[in-house]
């Protein structure tokens, strides 16, 4: 049924009446269609890239210098050292040797600097490394015990010291290279400590402190004289603590070579 020109203008009127006097669209809208429609959801607007920073580049460790240029570098750094304090520093700055690259800590020395017996073991245990004390862990305790058993304390009649002042991974020794590149540290060490007599703690030790080709089972419950520099001390070898609480069997031996050193000291501990 049309709509007839009385019912447009009624209509007209009612919307003028109402407020509507102009026309929103050109075209009807159904609008009870469109609320059956979800309503599209609203994009939100897409935040503003921000420009990504330039990666850091990777800070690169200093290059290990060649074998012979290493050890001549840890020779002039350790003569350089006119005490203990200077050596140490000189040791935690030293960047010859690979394996400062992978241990956490350079560990250089441990005890009582002034203390009549030094300990020089091969190189920091991974107790060591990880608590950054030489020494320590299980070895520690069972080294208290063998020392406390002829009446020594670790902390005030000790010195310890290493051949190489930085864990091995895997909890290996040291290679011979390894040895030579850090030599001059710890000869410097034992010359600046002046200790009474050197206990060297294992096979790699005691072979490279005294210059043998020896085993620790033949080296151990003897005396050298060894030069460190103009210093010259009385090295003697002792089963490592590791040694002994794997193979105890051999406790006997350790016993008699901790007797061994307590007589030596009351004979003559004097220091240089």
């Amino acid at each position: 049924m049309e709509t007839t020109r009385e019912q447009l203008a009624t209509l007209l009127r009612l919307y003028a009446e109402s407020g509507l006097d102009f026309a929103i669209e050109a075209e009807p809208v159904d609008r009870f269609a469109e609320a059956a429609e979800p309503p599209a959801p609203a994009r939100a607007a897409a935040p503003a890239r921000k420009p990504e920073p330039a990666p850091a580049r990777p800070v690169q460790p200093a290059a290990v210098p060649p074998d012979d240029e290493a050890v001549r570098l840890a020779i002039d750094a350790a003569q350089a050292a006119h005490d203990l304090d200077a050596l140490v520093a000189a040791a935690r700055a030293f960047e010859g040797c690979n394996l400062k690259r992978s241990a956490r800590h350079t560990i250089v020395e441990g005890g009582n600097r002034q203390a009549p017996v030094m300990l020089v073991g091969a190189a920091p245990s991974r107790d060591d490394d990880q608590n950054g004390a030489a020494m320590s862990g299980l070895d520690g305790l069972m080294l208290d015990m063998m020392l406390g058993a002829i009446g020594l304390d670790r902390q005030s009649d000790v010195y310890c010291g290493f051949c190489v002042p930085w864990a091995v991974p895997g909890g290996e020794r040291p290679t011979a290279l390894q040895l030579k590149i850090c030599a001059p540290f710890i000869h410097r060490q034992i010359a600046l400590a002046g200790p009474a007599v050197v206990v060297a703690l294992g096979n790699v030790a005691a072979r490279h402190l005294t210059g043998s080709d020896r085993t620790i089972m033949q080296l151990r419950g003897t005396w050298r004289r060894v030069a460190f520099g103009e210093t010259e001390t009385d090295v003697t070898a002792l089963f490592e603590p590791g040694f002994l609480r794997d193979q105890p069997r051999f406790k006997r031996q350790a016993w008699l070579d901790l007797l061994a050193l307590k007589d030596r000291l009351a004979e003559g501990g004097r220091r240089h």
